[in-house]
């Protein structure tokens, strides 16, 4: 949606609050499969539009595609990061099991936890040592005890500055503090930690931060201070990591440095889990053996405690160990404390496990968790676990019975947890996918080119095969964190091929309004196809097209156009002016002026390349489509809305007869048809269609999608203009809970709808005010008659 018609003729009650923003459109060639984006309006224009007396918008799809309208979620670029979409829960895992041997630990963070004394804690130690359960036990605690407790994992710089502006909002932070950091006018990490400082009784816990080194601002240490790891504020900061050093943490860290357990609570761990294994003297000497980490210890007792296992006692598992783990063999328990050490132990403690599984009569399960180690760092969805990756990976016939009962196998011996966003999704502690990834890699390498083999295969198929719509996002959302993988394989599958992949994924993910995970896929093709074909090569051109409109979805106009103009100067010189990836970034480029208020350039820019895309592509093309509506749009800018209207409803019209009416660009359509309406004054109207139209969006995209967010708030604009401000306020009031949870608290839709209700409720006091003024006259006059 666009502001600042600037036309007269409007109505004084077409008062439109709210940017609604439109789609950023993807092409996933360079004419069939194109589309470009549309954003929202910068916040420096809505509050200029504010002091002239009222926020006015409407939204357009660009050119290249798919041409539906909604508010993209911002993404967490390099130093602006966001609440969005794509944002995890900050709940703290529960503990299942009873915390062994850490009781002086969690006294200590306790302690730290109710006097933070300008301190904050690292919870350090190797991999496998059991820093996560302590933290959670810390949480679980402070919970108990009536603190706000927040769990981060830590992923990268912007994930990290999305959560940590979450739990300042949630603690109570101003918006508009937010915001004023965002704009420039102040640090984001100073102002949050600044707030922060104020308040009391929070804990939050930053787990598996082990890149230290990216931790901090910038090119600065974390020891500096001046990231989001700081000693400030009157609640308590609690890290993991991997990294010991007391000069990587500063002199503001209270360093907790987890060694291994020993043997006496090692046992204890032992027998809480497999209790009727053997003594706790026989507990205390496994334990041992297994160098007291708790890793190592769960699986141990995992394996004990199964009906089928060859060894179901401590005695029989730690003599299995001795004999069958040459690599343990003379070397010294006590020194897990060291990570190569601790990895021993790790890898040859459920080897024994996939050692038993293969006396099972699984002998899937030890390839199938090595080919689930070269998936990414995150849960990995059904559809990348098949009969046909493994019948790949093993060189032989797979069934999927044998697949699903390794799988259950895996689960079972702790070798791999389950992730619940997508059913059947699967995880992999850090550790483990770590060792099986080494242990793969030193097979044969005829070995591991088939793996690779499989996994491309399995993420090129498992894209492809997204189902339409809905159905698909949850796992399309999964597989960014997999697919960009296939770039990195170009002995395997060539760079055509993976970029055509991942820009499919693109496009789905554009399609969710996922728009934050669309950007991080679309730069990683960007970065291969100017590694590989230069700068100037078309489809590394197309490239710089995609991300320019998820930068445009992001809300990033300025930035946006610039990338936009600098794509068209180098298609024209490329491609010729009348190329049809030419004619899309001429229409991009037309798209984005009209969002910052240039209507004239937008108008001209349209009709320019409309004449051209009815030469080339013909009248009944999407992206001919597209310009017809940008060019109403642009006429709708400039104030003529009679002829907005007609021109929008010819392009509905066709979009009926070609699409359908359940096509994201036909419910486009109809929604600029009742915006115009609203400006040519029909409200009863304009009312009629915006309802028909959210309702549609609900069923075909969902009650959250950024579209049908945005058609709500098109409804409760169309409420106030029709004067019904209390039915307004109520549907205002409804989005903006939906904008807040789905978009985030600082996205440009959400400051839209806080400020279509202040208005809305601004205008209803208003009337308030004067129909009482009125009913007090009234009374005072019937008194006098009285007299």
């Amino acid at each position: 949606m666009r502001r600042g018609r600037g036309a007269a003729g409007a109505g004084a009650g077409a008062l439109l609050g709210g940017v609604l923003a439109p789609l950023t459109e993807h092409l996933g060639s360079s004419l069939t499969d194109g589309a470009a984006g549309q954003p929202w309006v910068a916040w420096s224009l809505f509050v200029l539009l504010c002091v002239l007396g009222g926020v006015l918008g409407t939204f357009f799809p660009s050119s290249g595609g798919t041409t539906a309208d909604a508010p993209p979620p911002l993404a967490p670029g390099p130093t602006e990061p966001v609440t969005g979409a794509t944002t995890t829960s900050l709940r703290p895992p529960r503990i299942e099991r009873r915390l062994r041997g850490r009781e002086a630990e969690l006294e200590r963070l306790t302690a730290l936890l109710r006097d933070p004394a300008e301190k904050f804690a690292v919870v350090c130690g190797v991999g496998g040592v059991g820093k996560t359960t302590l933290a959670a036990a810390v949480a679980a605690r402070a919970e108990a005890e009536g603190w706000s407790v927040f769990w981060t994992r830590w992923r990268d710089p912007g994930t990290t500055a999305d959560d940590m502006v979450r739990v300042a909002l949630a603690c109570g932070m101003p918006e508009e503090s937010v915001r004023a950091a965002r704009s420039g006018h102040d640090s984001l990490p100073d102002a949050v930690w600044r707030y922060l400082a104020g308040r009391r009784k929070w804990l939050v816990v930053l787990d598996n931060a082990d890149e230290t080194e990216r931790l901090g601002d910038a090119s600065e240490p974390v020891a500096h201070y001046r990231g989001w790891v700081r000693p400030d504020g009157r609640g308590l900061l609690l890290v993991t990591s991997r990294d010991t050093s007391a000069q990587t943490w500063g002199p503001a860290a209270d360093i907790l440095r987890l060694d291994p357990l020993d043997t006496a609570s090692g046992g204890r761990v032992l027998l809480d889990s497999a209790p009727g294994a053997g003594s706790h003297e026989e507990a205390m000497a496994l334990a041992g053996r297994l160098g007291g980490l708790p890793l190592a210890l769960q699986a141990a007792s995992r394996y004990v405690g199964a009906a089928t296992s060859r060894h179901r006692d401590f005695a029989a598992y730690r003599e299995a160990l001795d004999r069958e783990a040459e690599l343990l063999v003379g070397t010294d328990p006590s020194e897990a404390r060291d990570p190569a050490v601790a990895r021993t132990f790790l890898r040859h403690t459920w080897e024994l496990s996939l050692d038993q599984l293969d006396s099972e009569g699984l002998p899937l399960a030890r390839p199938l968790l090595r080919q689930l180690a070269l998936y990414g760092p995150a849960a990995i969805p059904p559809v990348l676990v098949t009969p046909r990756l493994m019948t790949t990976a093993v060189g032989r016939s797979v069934s999927a019975g044998e697949v699903d009962r390794a799988l259950a196998a895996l689960e079972r011996f702790g070798l791999l947890g389950t992730e619940s966003e997508v059913p059947g999704s699967v995880l992999l502690h850090p550790l483990v996918r770590e060792m099986s990834a080494l242990a793969l890699r030193s097979d044969s390498g005829a070995d591991l080119d088939r793996c690779v083999r499989a996994r491309a295969d399995a993420l090129a198929t498992a894209v492809t095969g997204l189902p339409e719509g809905l159905p698909g996002w949850p796992t399309a959302r999964l597989l960014a964190q997999h697919a960009p993988l296939l770039l990195s394989a170009p002995r395997t599958v060539p760079l055509t091929e993976a970029a055509a992949v991942v820009d499919r994924l693109g496009d789905v993910l554009g399609d969710s309004g996922d728009y934050a995970l669309q950007r991080v896929v679309r730069q990683a093709v960007l970065a291969r196809r100017e590694h590989e074909l230069g700068p100037d090569h078309p489809d590394t051109l197309l490239s710089r097209n995609h991300v320019a409109n998820s930068v445009l979805s992001l809300g990033h106009h300025t930035q946006a156009l610039a990338a936009h103009r600098t794509v068209l100067a180098a298609r024209e010189r490329v491609l010729g002016p009348r190329h049809p990836d030419t004619l899309v970034s001429r229409n991009n480029v037309g798209f984005v002026c009209e969002l910052l208020g240039d209507y004239e350039e937008a108008q001209a820019l349209h009709e320019h390349t409309l004449a051209d895309r009815l030469t080339v592509l013909g009248p009944d093309h999407r992206h001919t489509l597209v310009s017809r509506q940008n060019l109403a749009n642009s006429i709708d800018g400039r104030g003529d809305h009679l002829l907005a209207v007609s021109l929008h409803r010819e392009v509905l019209a066709d979009r009926l007869r070609l699409l359908g009416p359940d096509h994201r660009d036909t419910l486009a359509s109809r929604s600029h048809v009742a915006e115009s309406l609203s400006r040519c004054g029909e409200h009863a109207r304009a009312l009629e269609l915006h309802g028909q139209v959210l309702a549609d969006r609900t069923r075909v995209m969902g009650p959250d999608h950024p579209y049908t967010l945005l058609s709500g708030h098109q409804l409760a604009r169309a409420l106030s203009d029709a004067g019904d401000h209390a039915g307004a306020a109520d549907r205002y009031e409804q989005v903006l809970a939906q904008r807040r949870r789905v978009l985030g608290p600082d996205h440009p839709d959400t400051r839209a709808t806080e400020q279509g209700l202040a208005l809305c409720q601004t205008e209803r006091a208003a009337r308030d005010r004067s129909a009482a003024a009125s009913r007090g006259i009234g009374r005072r006059g019937r008194v006098r008659t009285r007299r």
